[in-house]
Order: structure tokens, then C-alpha cells, then sequence
């Protein structure tokens, strides 16, 4: 899941978990005029900005009201700071092939995921990893685990919701 990092009046900061079903409203942002809707885990999410509101992405105007987000993106206000972050945690699922597609090779073990195998799909870039219990003659296999970061996209492979990113963790520069 999502989530806008806010700062807070003491410099430290607070995780918004965004939810794909509903927006996140004005009164959740503690600020007037803005909403911020989740397009989906891989994909970003969207603020949208009443015209009478002062709102900066990445330090642009939010023209028309508007602005697709991307993870890292950081929207300022008048009053608050806000910090998108994309990163979610992979979720283990049942793999199913599409019709007319080709079955998805593990990029670690080149093995092929075939349909009905438990498998997971990274959130950062979309590439499938087995992911099967031991069974009777087959130990078990756990592919995007294999590091503690995606190799390809660098997304972190811990199945647990904390994030591995935090805004207090940037460089800052003087």
C-alpha cells in the first residue's frame, strides 16, 4: 500500500497509508483543498488541488488542478509538506496465465512460473518470482527474496508493511 509521508511540526514524519478504494481526504491531510487518490500499486497516485489553493509538486504548480504522482514526488502547501511514496509490499498469489500470453520466467532461477504455482509479482517493476512451499521431494523456493532488494528495480522484497524507504533517510545538502 501507498502512502504520503507528512511532516509534522517537530521536523519527524508520519506515514498516510493511502487506500485504492476511497480518496484521502482534506480533513485526513489537515489541510484545505486537496485530495490524494491511489491509481493502483504500480502505478502512482493523483492529488487533485481546488483552484484556490497554493500547491507545488516537486516545486511546479499543480496546473489545472491535477498532478499524477510518482514515488518520491514531494507536494508542498502553504502549511504542510507531503512526500509520496510508491513503495509497497509484494504480496504472495496464485500466478494465472492470461490467454494468448507466454508464461512468466523467474528472472533469478530462469525457471518457468506455470498456472496455478504460488508466485509473486514485484510492486516497483512488475516481474513475476516463484514463491512455493517445501513439499514432499521439493524444498522450497523463494526467488525475490533472494536479495534484500529487487535487482532490477531496487524495490524491497520484505513481505511485512513497514517501509523500507523513509523520507528522514535522504541526504540533505547545505
Amino acid at each position: 500500500m501507498s502512502c504520503a509521508w507528512c511532516e509534522m511540526p517537530d521536523r519527524s514524519w508520519r506515514a498516510l497509508p493511502l487506500r485504492p478504494d476511497q480518496p484521502m481526504t482534506e480533513v485526513e491531510l489537515g489541510t484545505a483543498g486537496i485530495h490524494l487518490c491511489e491509481l493502483g500499486a504500480e502505478r502512482g497516485a493523483v492529488v487533485l488541488v481546488q483552484s484556490n489553493v497554493w500547491v507545488r509538486d516537486n516545486g511546479q504548480p499543480v496546473l489545472g488542478g491535477l498532478r499524477v504522482l510518482e514515488h518520491k514526488d514531494e507536494i508542498l502547501l502553504a502549511e504542510k509538506r507531503l512526500i509520496f511514496s510508491m513503495e509497497t509490499a509484494p504480496l504472495v498469489t496464485v500466478y494465472r496465465l492470461d490467454e494468448c500470453v507466454r508464461p512468466a520466467i523467474c528472472p533469478i532461477c530462469r525457471g518457468p512460473i506455470r498456472d496455478g504455482m504460488q508466485a509473486v509479482r514485484c510492486p516497483g517493476c512488475g516481474r513475476w518470482f516463484h514463491q512455493l512451499d517445501a513439499e514432499k521431494a521439493r524444498p522450497a523456493k523463494s526467488c525475490l527474496k533472494y536479495a534484500p532488494t529487487c535487482r532490477f528495480c531496487s524495490h524491497p522484497t520484505t513481505f511485512d508493511a513497514e517501509s523500507v524507504w523513509r523520507p528522514e533517510r535522504e541526504e540533505t545538502y547545505v
